[in-house]
């Protein structure tokens, strides 16, 4: 069994095309989540914020043992089942406050390292996790928006939603009703393996051949980041740009 220790890095950058980024992302050791937000005026950044900080501190709570390997797997995943939903009962509360802040919420995805060697993966929206591994990108999360649920039922083809006007109109999003069913997985990790979370602004600008070539071309996290931002700033995105790299090895 490999024991696995990581080395991560994330960062946000407004884009070239907004004036207020409504991305947020935080991390420690084993912990590692990022939110993109939506709603009227600075509601979205609130969001996105609020969503973040409370996926931390619920989890936190448990302190960092209890995400180790005396735990099995599926009492983690519902360990992230139960801090998603509490989440988005936090949010959808804050939303009601005020009339500013009606409607607003926030897509979610994160990685949660379990000891050895698992990590668990889960979001809500369309913010993204990849893996790359043996030279391979892979999505492992699943996009809760209108044309991904035509693309999976087989209503439009994959290149079709690329234009589609209904692209980034989600289907769930945590803080927008007082109930929220999240996708969530989770797989061993091996020594090299590579994943990304990232928000919309960045795998909408980016073909999957350009993330690809950026996470074989560097070891560093922290230039992966920076890298898939800039590229994605280059390619026009419309959007903020998040990404969080996260780089396993042997122990």
């Amino acid at each position: 069994m490999d024991y696995i220790t990581l080395q991560t890095y994330g960062c946000t950058d407004i884009g070239k095309n907004r004036s207020l980024n409504e991305d947020y992302l935080d991390m420690n050791d084993f912990l590692f989540v990022l939110a993109d937000g939506m709603g009227g005026h600075n509601a979205g950044e609130i969001a996105s914020k609020l969503a973040v900080e409370s996926i931390m501190k619920f989890i936190k709570k448990s302190e960092k043992s209890e995400c180790g390997s005396k735990h099995d797997e599926l009492q983690i995943q519902q360990r992230v089942h139960d801090a998603i939903n509490s989440t988005n009962n936090t949010v959808f509360k804050k939303s009601l406050q005020k009339i500013a802040y009606e409607g607003m919420g926030t897509t979610l995805v994160l990685a949660l390292f379990q000891k050895p060697n698992t990590i668990h993966i889960a979001n809500v929206g369309d913010s993204r996790a990849y893996l790359f591994r043996n030279d391979k990108l892979k999505l492992l999360t699943k996009d809760h928006s209108i044309t991904a649920t035509m693309v999976r039922n087989g209503v439009i083809t994959k290149v079709e939603a690329e234009t589609h006007p209904f692209r980034h109109q989600l289907t769930r999003s945590i803080g927008t009703s007082n109930r929220i069913e999240a996708f969530t997985n989770f797989f061993h990790v091996f020594p090299d393996d590579k994943i990304l979370l990232c928000s919309d602004g960045l795998w909408d600008a980016l073909k999957d051949e350009e993330i690809t070539e950026i996470l074989q071309r560097h070891t560093s996290p922290k230039k992966i980041c920076e890298d898939l931002i800039a590229k994605a700033n280059e390619r026009k995105s419309k959007d903020n740009i998040s990404s969080l790299v996260i780089i396993a090895s042997r122990k």
